[in-house]
């Protein structure tokens, strides 16, 4: 009888220690990875998307990055408001700068100098009193105002 129950033990020990009996655990713990790591990259993905939507939809979108203003060149007339919802999308992680850029329009109309936080946007705006050509830009990274993509110009009629 004891030789029995030993040899029982020795079996049940056996299927334990058994490698085909962790494959399917070890397959669905891959899964689940897989499924975390793609769904991690989708939410960050559509979180990004979501914050560029602009806030204010009667205003002109305007996205400054590290690439630069888009768009870059706004036409406008003289006594009309210019309304501007300029989006970061750029975040905190970011070397130079911290993510964090700004909106600096001063030559020849009201002084504009707004700084934009990452992931983040702002609505403004300002009434032109003169025709023109007036250059805005960005001083916080990239380069600042030295950068020539961070640039962009306003033009007056």
């Amino acid at each position: 009888m004891s030789k029995l129950r030993k040899n029982k033990r020795k079996m049940l020990k056996g299927e334990q220690n058994n490698p085909a009996k962790k494959l399917p655990y070890m397959s669905i713990l891959f899964v689940v990875i897989i499924i975390a790591i793609f769904g991690s990259a989708a939410y960050l993905v559509m979180s990004k998307t979501a914050s560029q939507e602009p806030e204010d939809k009667d205003a002109i979108k305007m996205t400054i990055s590290m690439s630069g203003f888009e768009p870059n060149v706004l036409r406008a007339k003289v006594g009309q408001p210019v309304k501007i919802n300029l989006i970061n999308p750029d975040n905190s992680m970011h070397t130079d700068g911290g993510g964090i850029h700004n909106f600096i329009l001063t030559a020849g109309l009201a002084s504009v100098n707004l700084t934009i936080p990452p992931e983040s946007q702002k609505v403004f705006s300002f009434t032109p009193t003169q025709t023109g050509e007036y250059h805005w830009y960005c001083d916080s990274c990239c380069g600042g105002k030295e950068n020539l993509s961070m640039h962009g110009t306003l033009i007056v009629a």
